[in-house]
This record gives C-alpha cells, structure tokens and sequence, in this order.
C-alpha cells in the first residue's frame, strides 16, 4: 500500500507505517496533489498532523494552484484548518477564513490567546489590564490581545 492509498483509506496505522520506513511525504500524483491536500480535502486531522511532522509541505500547490489549507476550507474541514493555518500566507489565510465563514465557521484561532500562568509577560499584561479596569477604561482585553499578538514573530 502506498503513502497516497493509506490516506485515501483513512488508515492512520497505514499512514504511519510508511512514514516510519520513510515514504516521500510529498510526492505528487497525477492532478499535482500531495497527500497533506488528500488528507486535508477528507478532513483528517489525524493523517494531516501526522504527514505535517513526517515534513509534508503546506505551502505545495496543485495544478489549479490551491494549497491543502484551501482544500480543507473548501470542504468545512475547521480542524484541519487550524493545523494548516499557521504555515499559510496571508492571503491564503483570508480566503480559507472566507470560505469556512460561508458556511458558520468563524473561529480558526490555533493557540490559546492567553499565555500560561507562569508567562512573566502574561502576568505583566493581566496587571496592566486589572489597573485600566480600575481607571474605567473598557478596553483592557483588547490591550491584552494586542501585546500578546506583538509577540509572535512576523513572516516575512
């Protein structure tokens, strides 16, 4: 069974044991397809998780140029979007967002928005919003949302 027939099927256990003997995890088929696109167009956030971590590339295009993030937006497959959605570019983010919006899906977060407890950061920020409750602004969470998103690191 190939890395493509083990997808298709749905067989994580398959899936797997071709990527532990070292199966290509992005080789393309006949439409340009990889099976990241295979996966995620089935809505397996199993097998997509599991080719992601074996070094399938989210940014590989098919023949019509989607990538497997629009593939699984196209389908209403939210929790493949979310593994997906850290590894698209801008503009792939916005149309996949669109595409799920259509359908009532409108939350693609994929990390908590709060930092742990113990974040030097997180408890610096919670401080900084407790003091601006206190003043009357209204506005602390959005402060915090804003300082938590400045952490992350820009794509070029």
């Amino acid at each position: 069974m190939s890395l493509f027939d083990a997808v298709l099927a749905g067989d994580r256990e398959a899936v797997k044991s071709q990527l532990a003997a070292r199966a290509d995890p992005n080789p393309f088929d006949a439409e340009g397809r990889t099976p990241l696109m295979a996966a995620a167009r089935a809505g397996r956030a199993d097998i997509v998780r599991l080719l992601l971590e074996a070094g399938a590339d989210p940014e590989l295009t098919d023949s019509l140029g989607e990538t497997a993030l629009i593939m699984g937006a196209a389908h209403g497959h939210a929790e493949v979007c979310k593994l997906l959605l850290p590894h698209a570019k801008d503009d792939e983010k916005d149309l996949a967002r669109t595409l799920l919006s259509g359908i009532g899906i409108t939350d693609l977060r994929t990390e908590p928005s709060v930092p742990p407890p113990d974040s030097l950061h997180r408890k610096l920020a919670s401080a900084g919003a407790y003091v601006a409750g206190k003043l009357g602004d209204d506005g602390p969470t959005k402060r915090l949302e804003r300082a938590l998103r400045s952490e992350k690191p820009r794509k070029p």
